[in-house]
């Protein structure tokens, strides 16, 4: 690594309070701040942590159904799936 990249993530670390070894994984990706990182992060900058994470989007996972589980996905095809599935579930149990 430069030593003009070596400081600035120690310079960072520093101004964030936070081990310089952490300011290099979050840079590499390797991991996500924890929120508190994230606000010291975005203070050390000199910036909000609205503008620290603009243009970043979070899109939801699909739902997983799980039998016994307590969320019915609004999908019909896939309620008719889950109502078998504990149909099946009750029967097996029944039998044993």
């Amino acid at each position: 690594m430069p030593q003009a990249a070596r400081g600035s993530q120690h310079e960072l670390s520093l101004r964030a309070e936070t081990h310089m070894n952490a300011i290099s994984t979050l840079e590499l990706g390797q991991r996500l701040p924890r929120i508190d990182t994230f606000i010291r992060l975005a203070g050390a900058l000199e910036t909000t942590p609205n503008e620290l994470a603009a243009g970043i989007l979070w899109t939801p996972a699909e739902q997983v159904v799980v039998p016994g589980g307590f969320q019915v996905p609004r999908n019909q095809a896939l309620s008719a799936e889950v109502a078998a599935l504990r149909k099946t579930t009750r029967r097996g149990r029944r039998s044993r």
